[in-house]
């Protein structure tokens, strides 16, 4: 045999090819799991879109069993009944926001599982709910089913009730002034008292009053009471101008009040000759009463003790 034609592959080369191989092999394969995991998850992503389970999000009441109403289309704005839900803690704990006619209230929600079933807890009791269609197709639907109730009294049943609840965005009450707003510069900030109170029945209860006036023209009224379980915000358009006071329910800017303001000599907040009716508790927005800043309001003189009218 001739061996100056033959050719030889040393070992050590051989082991080279095949390392080479199998380093291309695992790297193929690492590649692989790769595209497959960002697959997974981009299917993961669409799924929660397509078949949402959390409440989280800002829902609009289309369907109240209560009230007769129009169709969701048909609906005035300031009718519009919006809720929102923070994304729920571990133990499904969280927050709720409710926009209605110009007014805000918030409040804690508890989720909670029974027998293959969702239930919310919004501080009235525990009620199912399903969510059903599609986040990302539109038509994404919040059902709160109220279940048959019979009155132990007169015997009366209330059938099951349906509260519907659609995705859509809540309003923005703090960026809805006139169009021709004036502000006081001494007005603006926040004023507080704690002389505001409400007679029920025998009792006499308290409750806080701040009004916090933007210079983008929105006045916030914020309620506040442990006693009334009340933490509601009402926002009103407002123009400020030679000590006068105008403002509207931002809903409902055609309906105007006015009330006259000025600072006595502590700088302290009083407002004069008002004569509104239509706070949330049917009485004046301001009364005759004093408002402090912050960090000068002095503790509250009013108890909840039993009222001594005619004693």
């Amino acid at each position: 045999m001739d061996n100056e034609n033959m050719e030889y592959v040393l070992p050590i080369e051989r082991n080279d090819v095949n390392h080479t191989e199998k380093r291309k092999k695992n790297r193929k394969i690492a590649l692989l799991c790769v595209a497959a995991f960002v697959v997974f998850v981009v299917i993961c992503v669409v799924l929660s879109f397509l078949f949402p389970k959390s409440i989280k999000g800002s829902w609009e009441l289309v369907e109240n069993p209560e009230i007769v109403q129009a169709s969701p289309d048909q609906i005035e704005d300031a009718d519009r009944v919006y809720y929102t839900f923070t994304k729920p803690g571990a133990y499904g704990d969280g927050k709720w926001t409710t926009y209605f006619n110009g007014g805000v209230e918030v409040g804690d929600y508890k989720l909670s599982e029974k027998d293959g079933k969702e239930y919310i807890d919004m501080g009235s009791g525990e009620f199912e709910y399903v969510i059903t269609g599609s986040k990302l197709l539109g038509n994404c639907k919040l059902t709160v089913i109220y279940p048959e109730y019979t009155d132990e009294e007169t015997g009366a049943t209330t059938p099951a009730q349906q509260y519907v609840f659609v995705q859509k965005k809540a309003p923005k009450y703090s960026d809805e002034s006139y169009d021709d707003y004036k502000t006081d510069k001494a007005l603006v900030g926040e004023w507080i008292t704690n002389e505001r109170t409400l007679s029920y029945f025998t009792y006499i209860l308290s409750y806080v009053e701040s009004v916090d006036f933007s210079d983008n023209g929105v006045m916030t009224i914020h309620y506040e009471s442990e006693d009334l379980a009340l933490d509601r915000y009402m926002y009103y358009a407002y123009t400020a101008q030679n000590n006068e006071l105008t403002f509207s329910l931002v809903t409902d800017k055609e309906t105007k009040y006015t009330v006259k303001y000025s600072f006595d000599e502590n700088g302290n907040l009083r407002f004069t000759d008002d004569t509104t009716t239509d706070s949330i508790f049917a009485d004046e927005f301001f009364s005759d009463v004093t408002y402090y800043t912050p960090d000068n309001l002095p503790e509250s003189s009013a108890t909840n003790d039993e009222a001594t009218s005619g004693e």
